[in-house]
C-alpha cells in the first residue's frame, strides 16, 4: 500500500521541526567559463530571510526576492554560507540548495509578502554542539 505524503515525511533520516530563526544567508555561485580571479567577485548575493523548519540534515529558508537568478539555487557545486541565529549565539552552516519554490502572495507561509521557500541539505556547521542542542529544545517542545 503506498504511503500518504505525511508518512513519508515522518519517515525522514533526521526530524524535522518548525523554527522560525532570522539567518542571514550568502550565495555564491561560480560559473563553468568563468575564470577563478573573476568568479571571486562576481556571481554572490546576500540576503536575509528566516527559517521554516529545520533538521540534523537539512532546513528551509524563506528569502523576501521577488526574482532570483536560477543560478544561485540550482547546480551540484553551487553553496550557501548561512549565519543562523539561535536562541544561545549564531552558529555558521555551510548548506547545498537541493529545492526552491517561488511562494505565492498571501499563502501565509511568511512574515514576508513575497519570497521563495529553499530547501537546503546541511553540510557543515560550525557548532555542532550548539546546534545539537538547540534541535534537542525543539524536540522535547
Amino acid at each position: 500500500m503506498p504511503r500518504s505524503n505525511e508518512q513519508n515525511s515522518n519517515q525522514r533520516r533526521s526530524p524535522r521541526f518548525k523554527a522560525q530563526l532570522r539567518a542571514r544567508l550568502l550565495f555564491a555561485v561560480v560559473l563553468s567559463e568563468e575564470s577563478s580571479a573573476t568568479a571571486r567577485n562576481s556571481g554572490k548575493l546576500h540576503l536575509v530571510g528566516h527559517t521554516k523548519d529545520i533538521s540534523e540534515v537539512g532546513l528551509a529558508l524563506i528569502v523576501p526576492i521577488a526574482d532570483i537568478d536560477e543560478r544561485y539555487l540550482t547546480g551540484e557545486s553551487n553553496r550557501m554560507q548561512i549565519e543562523l541565529y539561535l536562541p544561545k549565539g549564531a552558529i555558521k552552516i555551510t548548506a547545498r540548495p537541493v529545492h526552491y519554490r517561488r511562494l505565492e502572495e498571501g499563502s501565509g507561509e511568511s512574515v514576508f509578502s513575497e519570497g521563495y521557500l529553499i530547501g537546503a541539505e546541511i553540510t557543515k556547521v560550525s557548532n555542532q554542539d550548539l546546534f545539537i542542542e538547540y534541535l534537542s529544545t525543539l524536540e522535547n517542545n
